[in-house]
């Protein structure tokens, strides 16, 4: 080879190092044959830009994965590390791609070009904490394959840790609805793969590549981090105008979307193609369906069509619905307390106030009874299914010790929480739910991300309220409905229930 040639290829060589774009481009054309995207540019701009944890939220069609292969083949050809692991969801998806990456590396010319025959050594492991499928390259960088919730900490090979971590796919769209999954795989990442890294020498890059499948998922969290440099990228925005004509057209994403929507997988959709892991079109509450309220102590104030209707809180049937964290220990864990006024002849709910916190027991007794005794609530309505003596009994002890006397409610859980969250849809749809503007933010975050919701314990408390509903008989009047008559009349003409400013028993 002469020398023009030679210093070609060390140019060649030199660009590629310095730009993964370049590498993907020039190592591997049969895989990357179309133009990149300016998404992709954000994608590889992240990439090389030295950072150690960085979390990318890419649509389908974007090369993902293909992407991922490309960052770990250029660290083992320009010998940059002497350890990598690959991670999946599984640890055959993750023995899959490191095995495409042998492939290509050993079959593409350009490489051998470059870099010459790649020698490969493979089944040379005693060692069980690795996979049969571990191979070292040019004899001086081991590549590991790895599912999740295998075996990662304390991995030594040659003396050397893990250098370059690349975590493409690891969160299965199915198994992340489990909340006990979401949990597992967190801990897995946190206590164990990103401690993989040696303390004492080069730090490792750890680089996360998927799409975001649920509003909990590990990406979201990473993305929301501030430890984290992240991209959350999408095709077109909420209209469906395309961000980047040049890799999709906004009518090949309108028609895209319609094809979807005719198959009823809108879901599918926003998720792969946007990172939006729920329809915003065909979300069960939308937006749309929340009506306001302004609570002036005394009364109500509600403007709708162009006027503004005062409703007096003594008209309203009050009730605290407490909805406490299922665990013993309830301060690891939110409990909810919502207050909830009804008001049968404007057929309206008006959702008064929302605590949400991990409580320790007396911290939420002193929660509840504050709300009952604030709002004057004639009725305090507790979930109290699988913690029935440990809830109920101090409960009721906590009532007789403060001289407070709601009627007091056990709530029974029937059916899955989604099931009972969705019985308030009806309610939403028809105009009959109002929201404190004040305090309920966290409500209405809850029931716009459902069923994906990261948290469940404000909505899944508020759902109640049919459940009472139901078990007191409490409905709406009809319109030719004299405005005094009320079931409840004979609750609010007892002295036990309320007296004034307080509660007591006569």
């Amino acid at each position: 080879m002469d020398k023009q040639a030679k210093k070609e290829l060390e140019e060649i060589i030199l660009a590629c190092h310095q730009s993964t774009r370049v590498a993907a481009k020039v190592l591997f054309p049969e895989i990357f044959y179309s133009p990149f995207s300016s998404l992709h540019d954000q994608i590889f701009n992240l990439i090389d830009s030295g950072k150690r944890k960085i979390a990318i939220a890419a649509p389908r069609g974007l090369g993902k994965t293909s992407i991922a292969r490309t960052i770990l083949s250029k660290k083992i050809l320009l010998r940059d590390v002497n350890f990598g692991v690959y991670v999946s969801n599984s640890a055959t998806s993750a023995e899959m791609q490191t095995e495409n990456i042998k492939r290509e590396m050993q079959s593409n010319s350009m490489v051998r070009k470059l870099f010459g025959n790649i020698k490969v050594s493979e089944n040379e492991f005693q060692d069980e904490t690795f996979s049969k499928k571990a191979w070292v390259a040019f004899g001086s960088t081991f590549v590991l394959p790895r599912g999740w919730g295998q075996q990662v900490r304390g991995l030594n090979w040659s003396r050397y840790r893990p250098e370059i971590v690349i975590i493409d796919d690891l969160e299965n769209k199915d198994d992340i609805k489990n909340p006990d999954t979401r949990e597992k795989i967190r801990e897995w990442f946190f206590s164990d793969l990103l401690k993989t890294e040696s303390m004492y020498g080069e730090p490792c890059t750890f680089i996360y590549i998927d799409t975001i499948k649920h509003e909990d998922s590990l990406l979201q969290r990473l993305i929301d981090s501030s430890d984290w440099e992240s991209l959350n990228l999408s095709i077109c925005d909420q209209d469906f105008n395309s961000l980047d004509e040049n890799y999709m057209t906004t009518e090949q994403i309108k028609q895209e979307y319609e094809e979807h929507k005719e198959k009823g997988l809108t879901d599918l959709f926003y998720m792969e193609r946007m990172n939006i892991p729920i329809s915003l079109e065909d979300a069960i509450f939308k937006p749309s369906y929340f009506k306001y309220f302004t609570d002036y102590g005394d009364e109500l104030k509600v403007f709708e069509k162009g006027e503004t209707k005062t409703i007096r809180k003594r008209d309203l049937t009050i009730c605290v619905i407490v909805d406490p964290a299922k665990t013993v220990k309830l301060h690891s864990a939110e409990s909810a307390v919502v207050t909830i006024g009804a008001d049968r002849q404007s057929k309206r709910i008006f959702v008064l106030d929302i605590v949400s916190e991990k409580f320790y027991p007396d911290q939420l007794y002193d929660a509840m009874f504050d709300a009952v005794v604030r709002h004057k609530a004639r009725i305090l309505g507790v979930e109290v299914t699988s913690l029935h003596q440990f809830i109920s009994q101090p409960i009721e002890n906590e009532m007789r010790v403060r001289g407070l006397y709601p009627f007091y409610v056990e709530l029974n859980a029937v059916g899955k929480k989604e099931e009972r969250v969705a019985t308030l849809a009806p309610y939403y749809r028809l105009g009959y739910m109002y929201h404190n503007k004040t305090n309920c933010h966290k409500l209405e975050m809850q029931l716009q991300w459902f069923p994906r919701s990261k948290l469940w314990d404000v909505m899944d408390c508020t759902s109640y309220i049919t459940k009472l509903m139901d078990e007191l008989a409490f409905y709406f009047d009809p319109e030719e409905l004299a405005e005094d008559e009320n079931e409840f009349a004979e609750l609010e003409d007892q002295d036990e229930f309320l007296l004034e400013d307080n509660w007591r028993v006569a």
